[in-house]
């Protein structure tokens, strides 16, 4: 049981140090802290502490716990759809809430009347607009 605890004090000694640097980013602060909180519960679940003694690591290092908020994800408006697409999309051009679409393709109208542009320019012919030449009447 002692070398448990030496493991312990090493942990805490390190997250407070790491914790208390003058230079650390908060994120990191806040990694250390949940970290070594994760380790004490670690500990308990193996058995290697018990429940009365985690509580009382957990209040040892409660008054280093940083104060860091995370501003984007609370201010954020949740949208579920983009987040299931994001895990399952194919293509990432398009997070729109539908999962594996396609960039929108023209209407067989609009490709036919391209062609038929086309053919008419290259064969000298000039395609007149209107009803007259719509494949669809």
């Amino acid at each position: 049981m002692r070398d448990v605890e030496k493991v312990i004090e090493g942990l805490k000694q390190e997250t407070i140090r790491e914790i208390t640097k003058k230079d650390a980013r908060p994120e990191a602060q806040l990694a250390w802290y949940w970290t070594y909180i994760g380790s004490l519960d670690m500990a308990q679940q193996l058995g290697l502490i018990n429940d009365a003694r985690r509580q009382e690591l957990y209040r040892e290092v409660d008054r280093f716990k940083p104060k860091y908020k995370v501003q984007a994800a609370q201010e954020a408006k949740p949208n579920h759809l983009a987040a299931v697409e994001m895990g399952a999309e194919g293509n990432y051009n398009q997070i729109d809430g539908v999962i594996n679409n396609e960039a929108p393709k023209p209407s067989l109208r609009e490709t036919l009347r391209q062609y038929q542009e086309e053919t008419g320019k290259s064969q000298g012919g000039d395609v007149p607009p209107g009803s007259s030449r719509d494949p669809e009447r």
